[in-house]
């Protein structure tokens, strides 16, 4: 496993117990609304959130629509968490990158505050087109950073952290990783700490 996905691992499962009530969970909370109302669901809907954490975005879904809930963490004790609080859904430990669905077998994926932890995003984007039906899309949520913040984040700060943290986008760059994938329709837009993507249209 490459060094910046343990990280992640390990700094994820310590934090699994106590998310909810940790900096990063009181944080993430904004993202989690905005795409709990955002996304796009009908019933039957099969659902991937991709970094699931303890699946609090899964669960929201899950109260709009009769969802699939899916959901991989490279955290396994995220993944038991998720489990406990998603019963009936069907989670696994897993990196985000090969995804381990076929093709063409979700509506709807979502990351939720976590692609900044891909050390494959392009690949991943490729992967997101793979596995979404014709019809389906994907969802990314992100801080919505400056360009001064991403900057010396990028430079200063990412490359010496150990919590799993690789690079900060803009959204002019979040788009381009979608478009190049093959995505037709890519929309970004900004509100509150949020940066926010939806890409669809694959041909």
């Amino acid at each position: 496993m490459r060094r910046r996905a343990e990280d992640s691992r390990l700094t994820y499962n310590k934090m699994a117990s106590d998310y909810d009530t940790s900096r990063e969970g009181r944080y993430t909370r904004f993202h989690i609304g905005e795409l709990s109302r955002t996304v796009v669901l009908q019933d039957g809907d099969a659902v991937l959130d991709v970094a699931c954490g303890n699946g609090t975005l899964l669960r929201e879904l899950s109260k709009r629509a009769k969802i699939q809930v899916n959901g991989i963490d490279i955290a396994e004790n995220m993944v038991l968490a998720a489990k406990a609080r998603c019963p009936g859904g069907a989670f696994a430990a897993a990196p985000c990158c090969p995804l381990p669905y076929g093709d063409e077998s979700m509506d709807v994926i979502t990351v939720c505050c976590a692609f900044h932890h891909f050390d494959c995003p392009q690949e991943f984007a490729k992967e997101c087109r793979r596995v979404l039906r014709k019809s389906g899309a994907v969802y990314v949520a992100e801080p919505n950073f400056g360009a001064a913040l991403r900057f010396f984040a990028n430079t200063f700060w990412f490359p010496f952290s150990r919590s799993g943290d690789v690079r900060v986008y803009g959204g002019r760059e979040l788009r381009r990783f979608f478009c190049r994938a093959g995505f037709q329709t890519v929309q970004v837009y900004r509100r509150g700490t949020g940066l926010f993507l939806k890409a669809g249209g694959q041909e």
